[in-house]
């Protein structure tokens, strides 16, 4: 094994000496497109009130959502669907709980279009200190795929924005199994004396050009911020970034519901009145 840090090619060859098959799901079920919300705490996101969530969508042209797991029902999804949207399902994973693919098995069964792991930064640490869990993230991700079987699409929700500052980090062996990246390209938590909105997103769209990272998924759908990050030493929400980062692709999403401002709110609606509502969508997004 070699030591830290290691490159995405050290990976690929790691992921090739321990036989991992080659992507034999192909896409699954289709992907979602257009404009995503990812929705967290469901009592805090317009009172928790179904109806008006669905006319949000309706007003915003947010043709999906990334529902947390505890919040999923079937009512729920049965509304989003006889509405037109797209249901996925996201919760936080970390290496090691026997709980998730159980869980990921009841919701998936609720009838979601697709389950999101959130994989973050416990995929290249162990006890707080750069590790390459790689192997466990690959077993972990035929293992979903197993238990889900080859019909449920699958995401990770977890992916840095900056894949090329996390060199250990198992994107790879996730997209072995799985059908999709979605990097978390948060810029309001940098400090603004690191990167300008701009710079982080620019960033983030070069490194997920390389060919070294973009062919780890087979789909790339990005999250951006609807959240200030200000409080926390990070950035302004400025309506002016969010429309810059949803003008870089077609498919995407915001997170989250609960923290958009009646600001952003406005802008989605506004940006709804020239848009054409998107199909959902197996071929892969422009690369960014």
């Amino acid at each position: 094994m070699k030591s830290l840090p290691l490159t995405i090619r050290d990976l690929n060859e790691a992921a090739e000496s321990l036989g991992a098959p080659p992507n034999r799901y192909g896409e699954s079920m289709s992907s979602p497109a257009g404009l995503g919300m990812f929705i967290w705490e469901w009592s805090e996101c317009d009172g928790g009130s179904l109806q008006t969530i669905l006319s949000k969508c309706s007003r915003c042209n947010i043709s999906w959502v990334a529902v947390h797991f505890p919040d999923v029902t079937t009512e729920r999804v049965q509304a989003f669907h006889d509405a037109g949207i797209y249901v996925a399902a996201w919760l936080y994973c970390v290496p090691g709980d026997p709980t998730y693919i159980p869980q990921a098995v009841k919701v998936a069964a609720l009838g979601v279009d697709a389950i999101l792991p959130d994989c973050e930064i416990e995929w290249e640490e162990l006890d707080g200190k750069p590790a390459d869990r790689r192997p466990e993230a690959l077993a972990f991700a035929e293992a979903l795929r197993n238990a889900l079987g080859p019909n449920v699409w699958i995401g990770n929700c977890g992916a840095w924005q900056w894949p090329d500052k996390h060199p250990a980090y198992p994107d790879h062996a996730f997209g072995k199994f799985w059908d999709a990246g979605l990097p978390e390209r948060y810029w309001t938590m940098f400090p603004p004396s690191e990167a300008t909105p701009k710079e982080a997103l620019d960033e983030s769209d070069r490194e997920w050009s390389d060919p070294m990272n973009v062919n780890a998924y087979k789909v790339l759908i990005p999250i951006g911020s609807a959240f200030d990050g200000s409080i926390q030493g990070g950035q302004l929400l400025r309506p002016s970034d969010v429309a810059d980062f949803l003008n870089r692709q077609p498919t995407c999403a915001l997170w989250s519901w609960q923290h958009a401002t009646p600001t952003i709110w406005a802008l989605l609606e506004q940006r709804a009145q020239t848009e054409v509502s998107p199909t959902a969508s197996t071929d892969r997004p422009p690369s960014t």
